[in-house]
């Protein structure tokens, strides 16, 4: 009788803890609903388009218009920097939005020390970090130190024979979980050569192990100076889906597990795309994913139904065109979509942003100006993405840029325009960088909503397939590394 009244109260407890999500993806759906053809427009259309006027609020855009580009870059600033709001038109935009965004909330997004009290009552054994600064770039090595730990005990909590790293690269998450937690590990990835280099680069890390890694006490670094196996971290190729059968991989390359159930924990750090949604099926369909612990990136490579055709660069190049769509995930948003632009703006990162009070480059507008032109002198030309990157930094005016350009897209539009076109099109930029940059901030403060709606239709997936120990995890310092939530789920 017991054990069915316990089981009765985790259930009660799951249906609550369901609703709740529920409640938060209508709240979060509605708000953006009037908002999605701003989080969906694109920036190089906004003269073309006339953002400005065209999907602005009226209310928010007589305001913005009655003050001088840095004064209401400075509200803005002030604003998002502010735990309230001020009753400001803008200060209430700002702070609308975030009152939507996923935060820590002890239910089911959990903070990285709550986190650690879970997989402890889960029987993990929780150890000291390792700080590794050479051959990782600051921000990974800050990941991979905040990470590693809380994986490498939720694979024992889990009762995980190995893990098994998704997307990995040349293995910085791996190399950490096997030299400093003795864990087996294993780093998949679907490009070859990343994977045919990585283990030379992991022996001669292997070799400078003591003199580059510190244990991390209470904040204070000690020498490590224990032996390590250097025969626990292994690499195969494979183009990961959810069909990937994830055991015969692990038994292939550990064949100590060739004759077991093996059990496995199956982890990712930053997966891009539809790798995250497809980890999340693996684990909800292979019994011998034990746990996942998976923290996602690069929405704008999800597959949607509104733009199913147009695979990202993974897809295309190592063929995984049959793969589902990675949004929507859960049952309840069947059929919502979000549009590319939405998922790449949720990429963006406010919280960097206002850290380093960083404005937008020049290129935005210099592009849009560009646009704009081509529209009016030739309006039946179409501009191939990506031919005009990294050209900005060249050129000190605009008329240089519109020179570079011209002769990149073969216009011949140049030499046709009176030098006065080139007066009158300088004047006007100061009004029109002013509109740039303030619709850029505005815009910006819709990211981490739809971010939030992405994240919770992942964690909504795994509670409609009936798994109560799934939590979302604010991992990371946001303005170190954006994409801060991970999603950690036990079978």
């Amino acid at each position: 009788m017991m054990q069915e009244s316990l089981f009765e109260g985790s259930k009660s407890s799951m249906n609550t803890r369901v609703l709740k999500i529920r409640h938060h993806i209508d709240s979060l759906t509605k708000y953006l609903a009037p908002l999605l053809p701003i989080a969906n427009c694109h920036m190089v259309e906004f003269l073309t388009q006339n953002h400005w006027d065209g999907l602005l609020p009226e209310s928010l855009r007589d305001t913005l218009n009655g003050l001088q580009l840095n004064e209401a870059v400075e509200q803005f600033w002030t604003a998002a920097s502010s735990k309230e709001a001020d009753n400001s038109i803008l200060s209430n935009w700002i702070h609308t939005a975030r009152s939507h965004c996923v935060s820590v909330n002890n239910d089911y997004c959990l903070s990285a020390e709550q986190l650690r009290e879970r997989i402890r009552s889960w029987g993990g054994e929780i150890k000291p970090e390792i700080r590794v600064k050479e051959f990782m770039t600051s921000k990974k090595s800050y990941e991979v130190q905040t990470m590693s730990p809380l994986v490498a005990a939720l694979q024992g909590g889990a009762g995980a024979r190995c893990c098994v790293e998704a997307g990995g690269g040349r293995g910085p998450l791996g190399l950490a979980l096997c030299l400093a937690y003795c864990a087996h590990c294993l780093t998949l990835d679907c490009d070859a050569r990343a994977v045919a280099a990585a283990p030379h680069r992991i022996k001669i890390i292997q070799k400078q192990w003591h003199a580059i890694a510190k244990r991390v006490k209470n904040g204070i670094e000690e020498r490590i100076d224990e032996s390590i196996n250097k025969n626990l971290h292994r690499f195969a190729t494979a183009y990961i889906t959810e069909h990937t059968d994830i055991a015969s991989f692990v038994k292939d390359k550990f064949p100590e597990f060739a004759d077991q159930d093996v059990k496995f924990l199956l982890t990712g750090l930053h997966t891009c795309g539809n790798l995250g949604p497809d980890s999340l099926r693996i684990f909800v369909n292979q019994s011998s994913t034990a746990a996942v612990f998976n923290v996602p990136c690069c929405y704008h490579l999800l597959t949607e139904a509104v733009d199913g055709q147009l695979f990202d660069v993974f897809q295309r190049d190592y063929g995984g065109e049959d793969s589902r769509q990675g949004f929507p995930m859960s049952e309840y948003l069947r059929g919502y979509n979000l549009g590319r632009n939405a998922r790449m703006l949720a990429a963006q990162s406010i919280d960097r942003v206002v850290n380093d009070r960083q404005l937008p480059s020049t290129s935005l507008l210099y592009r849009a100006l560009l646009q704009d032109i081509i529209q009016k002198q030739l309006p039946n030309h179409k501009i191939s993405e990506g031919k005009l990157k990294r050209i900005t930094p060249k050129c000190e005016t605009f008329r240089q840029y519109f020179k570079m350009a011209d002769e990149i897209l073969k216009l011949e539009l140049y030499d046709s325009l009176p030098a006065s076109f080139f007066t009158d099109v300088e004047r006007s930029m100061d009004c029109q960088w002013k509109k740039l940059v303030l619709f850029y901030l505005i815009r910006l403060c819709l990211a981490q909503v739809v971010e939030s709606l992405i994240l919770l239709d992942r964690l909504l997936f795994l509670f409609e397939n009936g798994f109560d120990n799934v939590y979302l995890v604010k991992l990371f310092d946001p303005v170190l590394s954006p994409r801060c939530h991970s999603i950690v789920a036990v079978r």
